[in-house]
């Protein structure tokens, strides 16, 4: 079946199961004398004011336990492909891998850590692209905010914002055992307990994880396998409540991830995907965080102080000669390229990040709700690059040492005013100031044309506003929908790699990127049991950053280029028969370059080329079922779900050069359920096709790729006391 065929298949799947939602609402009025199924509230806390999704007048999506299995190894890849208009480039190396959202990106690879268009925290503390693929741990609910989000979550939300909520130490008594096997090599066990420490007053809870997985990538020079995975990960967290008014909740992490993730492979490979790396590639994320909240009721308003720090260690090495590939390239033998003592790069990061939020909030029962705040961060990044790949590049050659030390300092209000019994006003600003600085040392290994040491400092900085403003209508108490314009912001600062300085040439910063982003959105209850949403938007965007690689040059090139994007979404969520639920999601999504300049034409841009990594079409479908098992006179439950994920051709660079397929995510898990055990089969990616996140082409029938792990099957269990 070819991508235009499935694509059009998941199409009719999605309308498909919409029209059925649609006629099983018909269906569920006229039998009004039966009993319906209601569905439970949601209560977003992204925008640090809780509010009930259902009349929250920004797009989202909010997903549990569920939807994202605590033994995924991909836990934001899995959020992206049940998340409308959002996509995960995952290049395999921690550091480098980002979102795009809505039509909107970063335009080639990032420049910093800092640079990403979607804000990421947990439970409202912001990180950066340095932790993104850290393991979700004890997850509530992770909450995904489309449209920008600057007001609250701050610097470089100008396309949307993901907060993964913990669960909280509020002194319920339970304990968790889990474990899978499976293909692979798969294993995982993951321990969780909580409760009273000292009844009504001091709380706690604790997770404990050890996972890992062999890889499933042939290398047929090292004779071992790529795409393995080994992670150990714990959090715990205290609650102390001296008094119903005073809550101060202290939470510490710690997760340590060692994968070995292919970096080059070669795309018209009979057997792709199979490496050709002479070493097998290293990649490793080490965190260590922990923040103490601190929350007091007055009368007037809630007080709260949210204090944070994190510890983010990266290393990465890897061989960027792929032997197949560059066997393809010049012709020679694949064993020219075989050498594990050269041609390899190795990548030493730290980043350290502090942050500091006061708050002040409304009560959840005042008229008009509120909330004014202050914040500061504070991230040091250090990078030890050790780069020989060779006569290839001579930016792939030498030592780098740089630092790059960022602050922003901003204050923020966010309200929603009634205007009448029908219509709502609501709005934010935020104020900031953001300051980066860079220094430099770089010392040649010998490449030709390279000068044999350079050092370098520069400082950028930037005063800037960014807000919402939005007016939502209620039809009834069922159903609402507003119109809402935004400003984004997307911080300007220095690139990391400092790519120039084997030639003697200064880092110089890359320009803030701005949007504006209009969009029109409808959320609605069609009955007790059915809840749909959908929103029209449009993104424009002025200097957005750009970034890219020349294969025939081997050079990098930066500069900043404008774009927009603009397309329509829906989600459904509904219980569609007793002990059946059904969501559907999907976005068409427009994007292109606009008004562009000379530089961008000169790394191959033209007008009217699509936003890489911005899949025109995305869908998902979802299914979960629970029966009695008397009917094989059985005591508990039998337990179903499958879900199917679809994430269409795009681009993977500003020149349109190299179309990526389709790619299709097929999952299912069959069980039974009997008081406080379970235990399960599960398949996932049962097509065992390998996600394509990333390729360019060297030349035409040259093309290398970054791609995911295949088919994972096995059996799991639960245990509760």
């Amino acid at each position: 079946m070819n991508t235009i065929s499935r694509a059009r298949l998941v199409s009719t799947t999605a309308f498909a199961a919409l029209g059925f939602t649609i006629a099983a609402s018909g269906q569920a009025r006229a039998q009004q004398a039966e009993e319906t199924t209601t569905l439970e509230a949601v209560v977003v806390t992204g925008t640090k004011r809780p509010q009930d999704d259902a009349s929250l007048p920004v797009a989202t999506t909010i997903l549990g336990p569920e939807n994202v299995k605590p033994s995924s190894l991909d836990p934001i890849g899995d959020v992206a492909r049940q998340t409308p208009g959002t996509n995960f480039l995952d290049f395999g190396r921690f550091g480098e891998s980002y979102m795009t959202m809505r039509g909107l990106s970063t335009l080639g690879s990032a420049m910093n850590s800092l640079d990403s268009v979607i804000g990421l925290s947990v439970d409202g503390v912001p990180t950066t692209l340095s932790a993104i693929g850290a393991p979700f741990l004890d997850v509530e609910q992770v909450e995904v905010l489309r449209g920008p989000q600057g007001t609250t979550f701050g610097r470089n939300a100008f396309a949307g914002a993901i907060n993964v909520v913990s669960k909280p130490a509020d002194g319920t008594q339970e304990t968790i055992l889990s474990t899978e096997i499976g293909t692979n090599g798969h294993a995982f066990i993951e321990g969780t307990t909580g409760g009273w420490l000292v009844d009504d007053v001091l709380a706690g809870r604790a997770t404990l994880r050890l996972q890992k997985f062999d890889g499933d990538i042939p290398n047929p020079i090292t004779g071992k396998d790529e795409g393995g995975a080994k992670l150990g990960a714990a959090r715990g967290t205290l609650r102390f409540t001296p008094d119903d008014s005073f809550t101060i909740d202290l939470t510490g992490g710690f997760s340590k991830d060692t994968r070995h993730n292919s970096a080059f492979l070669l795309m018209e490979s009979p057997d792709f995907p199979m490496s050709g790396a002479d070493t097998t590639p290293i990649n490793r994320q080490q965190i260590a965080h922990g923040s103490i909240k601190v929350t007091k009721e007055f009368e007037p308003f809630i007080l709260t102080s949210t204090t944070s720090y994190q510890d983010i260690k990266l290393h990465n090495t890897g061989d960027f000669t792929d032997a197949f590939i560059f066997s393809s390239i010049t012709g020679l033998p694949p064993s020219f390229f075989n050498d594990p003592n050269t041609q390899k790069v190795s990548y030493d990061d730290h980043e350290r990040i502090f942050n500091q939020e006061v708050r002040l909030n409304s009560h959840e029962d005042a008229p008009v709700q509120w909330v004014v705040g202050a914040n500061y961060f504070k991230s040091d990044f250090t990078t030890h690059r050790l780069q020989d790949v060779g006569s290839f590049s001579p930016t792939l050659n030498g030592t780098f040492d740089n630092e790059i030390n960022s602050q922003t300092i901003a204050a923020f209000a966010d309200a929603a005013v009634p205007l009448n019994d029908r219509f709502t006003l609501s709005g934010g600003l935020r104020l900031a100031h953001d300051k980066q600085t860079l220094d430099a040392n770089y010392v040649s290994n010998g490449f030709p044309g390279t000068v044999p040491a350079f050092a370098q400092s520069n400082e950028f900085s930037d005063t800037y506003l960014t807000g919402r403003m939005a007016l939502s209508y209620e039809w009834n108490d069922r159903a609402m929908s507003y119109a809402s314009i935004a400003r984004g912001y997307s911080s300007g600062g220095f690139e990391k790699t400092t790519a120039y300085a084997g030639f003697g040439l200064p880092s110089t910063p890359f320009l803030p990127a701005t949007s504006w982003t209009y969009e029109i959105g409808t959320k609605a209850e069609l009955n007790d049991a059915i809840r749909v949403s959908g929103a029209v938007f449009y993104n424009d965007v002025k200097d957005g950053q750009l970034t890219g690689f020349d294969p025939v040059t081997l050079l990098p090139f930066m500069t900043n280029q404008a774009f927009e994007s603009y397309g329509v979404e829906a989600n459904v969520i509904a219980t569609i028969a007793d002990g059946l639920d059904l969501t559907v999601g999907g976005a068409l999504i427009n994007s292109r370059l606009v008004d562009v300049i000379p530089q961008s034409l000169l790394a191959g841009a033209l007008e009217g080329n699509e936003v890489p990594q911005v899949p025109g079409f995305s869908a998902n479908v979802g299914l979960n079922y629970r029966t009695d098992a008397d009917v094989l006179g059985l005591a508990g439950e039998f337990l179903a779900s499958a879900s199917y994920q679809y994430v269409g051709t795009r681009y993977s660079d500003i020149q349109n050069n190299a179309k990526m397929d389709a790619y299709h995510i097929v999952n299912a898990e069959i069980g039974w359920e009997k008081d406080n055990l379970k235990v399960y089969a599960f398949g996932r990616n049962l097509l065992d096709e390998h996600p394509l996140s990333y390729a360019f082409a060297f030349q035409p029938g040259t093309t290398a790729a970054y791609v995911g792990r295949g088919r994972v099957v096995g059996l799991g269990a639960t245990i509760k006391w």
